[in-house]
């Protein structure tokens, strides 16, 4: 292969984009000899008489995180930089006797060019739309081999795929579930020692699905549209490759199918949860997939929101492309309404980018939805963001659901700009209450059930020595709502007496003379009490049960302090808590405050009388 390292060779010069509305494809060159320099050609071809192409879907860094420029290739008696990761994967297509078509980012957009990427990323749905098929390169197979086959691990995965699709389609077709089947026992075997030896328990082609499963390639943001938007897609890894439908096939049948224990299901959402989750981004595609009606349009922005949540744990290098690497899902500003995003500008920060996005969709939503996944607690890896502005490159905890809650009783958000700093947001709202006493916090944001369950031990005694409720409700009953932010696990609010028999079996254990380290295991292994502690284990993280002044319980934000604000702000359905810093307020984030979720702090009648509050 070519190397960086020799001076002789200019880099290529690339000739500007003539029109808007074309793109460059490479003409990959054959050869005979995977150890034969890679040669291409570049043409511009405007997307309205594209010859036929492939389009590559990949990550720029190998599986070790090496995503620096390191080979390169020979284009137009020049060179371009590309790395080892995407030299891989050209050398897997490069055909023997002729010329390949492909998109490729990295190659077909002069990365050196803001203005030409601001341009080219506008025309990603089109590129992965008309592509005939997307290779989707997982990388190179994997070091690790097979004793008995010599084969590489990720190999007998990709062939256990192909096999274990053909039987769920032969079971469903003849009226069987999947569960009945050989490779679906194989695959569930050995599940319970793998909660506590790791992968190795699995034989070698289980072992196999689940590094094919696991590859970087599957945290990328920008796969979600390149996949989602494809007509044809294979999945690639080393010299093997499997149809993409196959993978939907396997990973259907086993969401699917009834009957399973959670035990199963929940081994089953481990193994498969990266792909199931590409999976149903796809579905994002579709105009129609949204929380509203067919008889009831989405309101502009309520799909745009919907995108960043699912995309929240992906990754990308730059912090501006969690924004820009979905807007494939839509069409053009002047023509898409649902296209609420500004147009990709790289001098922009990622700070001024979160904050334009924010106010966007509260503008077009009219609601603060969007403010239910900012938190305070943690410095965002994002410089001068704005306290109220979503940082969709940090995945702190899990976000606030605030669909069953009406805490602003179904009022509009009021807000107006903040003069010429893009950074001040002022919203209208009323003051409910503030923060008494916040339980004390771990001095780690990570922790292990043992430390959990001694955090849920202090927030027990701390309800349970309030005298009584200002709603007249029971304080178990008051806790038990709390915890789990009043609803079950499908985000309902919850029946009466729901959950009840598992909360009392977790209060049990929690209320017990047990030390930490025995109730721990009890509490996460007891049967009854475990559907409880499941519930709120990801709901509690990084959060802390405290009293408000009007003697509430409430679940508050990780850095909630006395004396903290609990305001309820039109458009809102949830309670905020904020902080005073001198004339403006920081957004500490939401809250749940038992009592108040639903209205009763926030009458018809004064939804017009509030105060405003200029959030930094």
């Amino acid at each position: 292969m070519v190397e960086t390292s020799p001076a002789s060779r200019d880099e290529y010069t690339y000739i500007a984009i003539g029109q808007a509305h074309s793109i460059r494809l490479l003409e990959l060159q054959p050869a005979t000899s995977w150890q034969s320099p890679i040669e291409v050609s570049l043409r511009e071809h405007s997307l309205d008489a594209c010859p036929e192409f492939g389009a590559l879907s990949y990550t720029w860094a190998t599986e070790d995180g090496d995503s620096s420029l390191s080979k390169c290739l020979e284009c137009g008696g020049g060179i371009i930089k590309i790395t080892a990761n995407c030299e891989a994967a050209l050398v897997r297509l490069r055909q023997s006797e002729e010329v390949r078509v492909l998109w490729v980012d990295a190659i077909c957009i002069d990365q050196s060019n803001d203005d030409e990427k601001n341009l080219q990323i506008t025309l990603m749905r089109q590129i992965y739309s008309l592509a005939t098929w997307v290779g989707l390169w997982l990388g190179e197979a994997s070091t690790a081999v097979d004793e008995q086959t010599s084969k590489p691990l990720s190999e007998l995965g990709m062939t256990f795929m192909h096999d274990f699709a053909v039987e769920i389609a032969e079971r469903s077709n003849s009226g069987q579930t999947p569960y009945g089947g050989e490779l679906y026992q194989e695959f569930i075997r050995d599940r319970r020692a793998f909660q506590e030896q790791g992968m190795e328990v699995f034989t070698p082609r289980i072992q196999g699905f689940w590094d094919v499963l696991h590859r970087p390639w599957w945290e990328r943001l920008w796969v979600v549209q390149e996949l989602a938007l494809s007509k044809s897609a294979h999945l690639m890894c080393g010299g093997s490759s499997e149809s993409w439908h196959n993978l939907t096939v396997v990973i259907d049948g086993l969401v699917k199918s009834d009957g399973q224990s959670v035990e199963v299901f929940e081994f089953i959402a481990t193994f498969i949860t990266s792909a199931f989750h590409q999976i149903h981004m796809s579905s994002f595609v579709d105009r129609n997939q949204s929380d509203s009606t067919p008889s009831q349009p989405p309101t502009p922005g309520t799909r745009a929101l919907a995108i960043l949540n699912a995309t929240r744990n992906t990754r990308a290098t730059d912090p501006r492309d969690k924004i820009y690497g979905i807007l494939g899902f839509f069409g053009d500003a002047e023509s898409d309404p649902e296209n609420i995003f500004p147009l990709p500008d790289y001098t922009k920060t990622a700070a001024e980018l979160y904050a334009d996005v924010s106010r966007s969709i509260i503008a077009n939503t009219c609601s603060l939805d969007v403010m239910s996944s900012c938190y305070g607690f943690v410095n965002s890896a994002v410089p001068d963001l704005p306290s109220w502005a979503a940082a969709w490159n940090d995945t702190p905890l899990k976000y606030f659901d605030e669909g069953p809650f009406n805490a602003s009783n179904g009022s509009s958000a009021i807000y107006e700009a903040s003069g010429d700093s893009w950074s001040l947001l002022r919203i209208k709202g009323k003051r409910v209450d503030s923060v008494k006493f916040p339980s004390p916090t771990p001095d780690e944001i990570h922790y292990d059930n043992q430390i959990m369950t001694q955090l849920w031990r202090q927030w027990t005694e701390l309800a349970f020595s309030l005298p009584s409720y200002p709603t007249g409700e029971a304080i178990a009953d008051v806790l038990l709502n709390t915890l789990c932010w009043g609803s079950n696990l499908a985000l309902d609010r919850l029946a009466p007496g729901e959950y009840r028999e598992t909360f009392d079996a977790w209060i049990k254990i929690l209320r017990s003379p047990d030390t930490s380290e025995v109730a721990s295991e009890k509490i996460f292994t007891d049967e009854t009490a475990y559907t409880y502690s499941r519930r709120i284990s990801s709901l509690t993280w990084a959060r802390v049960l405290g009293t408000t002044t009007n003697s509430k319980l409430a679940l508050l934000p990780m850095s909630a302090e006395v004396g903290d604000e609990i305001v309820i702000f039109n458009g809102g359905k949830l309670p905020f808590v904020v902080r005073s810093e001198g004339e403006n307020f920081k957004l500490v984030g939401p809250c749940y405050v038992h009592g108040i979720m639903d209205g009763e702090a926030f009458p018809m009648n004064e939804s017009e009388s509030g105060e405003w509050f200029s959030l930094c």
